[in-house]
C-alpha cells in the first residue's frame, strides 16, 4: 500500500503494482464496453443524478471545492458517455482497466507510471505554482483546486492527469489511486482496490498484441 499524505476531508486509497506489461490488447476495453452497455440498457431513460452511486463522486468533488455540476468527476463523464451511447476510447490495457473500474465503481480513478514520480506523494489545495501539461493538451493550473504532487510538483488530479506521469508502453510499475468521499466505507474501498489490482495483474497473463 502506497502512503499518500492527505489532510483533506476525503478518502484516498493507493497501491503500486510491479512487473506490469503495457500492451494494446482489447480485453480490458471490451470489459469497459460491456459495463457501458449495461448502464445504457438500464439507465438511458432516467436523469444521471438519479443513477445509484453517482452522488458519491459528486460528494467527493464538493469536498475538494469543485462544483460537480460544472466540472464532472471522471467517473461521471464516462457514465454520461455510456448512457448516451457515445464513443469510449481505447488507450492501452492498463489505462483501460482504470476506466473499466472507474465506470463500474462510479468513483474517480487515476493510474500513473510510478517510476516517473519523484519522492513522497501528497495531496493539497493547489497554488498558482501548481500546474502541468495535461492529457487534453492544455496547461492546467490548480490554484485553489485539489492536486496530487510529488517533490517535482503537481502531476495529477481527478479532473485530468499530467503527461509527465502518464502510463506508456515503457511503463513497468504503476501507481493506482481511487478517490472517494470521506464517509465512504474504508473496507469497501479496499475491496475495490483489490479488484482493480487483480485486473491489472491479470493483464500480464493474457495473450497480448505488442505496440507496433
Amino acid at each position: 500500500m502506497e502512503q499518500i499524505n492527505n489532510n483533506l476531508p476525503i478518502n484516498i486509497i493507493a497501491r503500486v503494482v510491479t512487473d506490469v506489461k503495457v500492451r494494446n490488447d482489447s480485453f480490458a476495453f471490451s470489459q469497459l464496453m460491456k459495463v457501458a452497455n449495461e448502464y445504457q440498457e438500464k439507465y438511458s431513460d432516467i436523469p444521471i443524478s438519479e443513477i445509484p452511486k453517482v452522488q458519491q463522486a459528486r460528494s467527493f468533488f464538493r469536498a475538494i471545492g469543485i462544483d460537480p455540476t460544472r466540472r464532472r468527476p471522471s467517473s461521471e463523464a464516462l457514465l454520461r458517455r455510456a448512457v448516451k451511447g457515445k464513443e469510449l476510447y481505447q488507450i492501452n490495457n492498463i489505462v483501460d482497466v482504470g476506466n473499466w473500474c472507474s465506470l463500474e465503481f462510479l468513483l474517480p480513478i487515476c493510474v500513473y507510471d510510478y517510476d516517473k514520480i519523484e519522492g513522497s506523494i501528497h495531496v493539497k489545495l493547489g497554488t498558482q505554482q501548481d500546474s502541468y501539461l495535461a492529457h487534453n493538451g492544455r496547461e492546467m493550473n490548480f490554484a485553489d483546486k485539489f492536486v496530487i504532487c510529488d517533490q517535482v510538483g503537481a502531476f495529477g488530479s481527478p479532473l485530468t492527469d499530467s503527461i509527465r506521469t502518464a502510463v506508456t508502453e515503457n511503463t513497468t510499475k504503476v501507481l493506482m489511486i481511487i478517490f472517494a468521499p470521506e464517509d465512504y466505507d474504508r473496507l469497501l474501498l479496499e475491496e475495490k482496490m483489490d479488484i482493480m489490482e487483480e485486473r491489472i495483474k491479470n493483464c500480464r497473463n493474457l495473450l497480448q498484441t505488442p505496440f507496433s
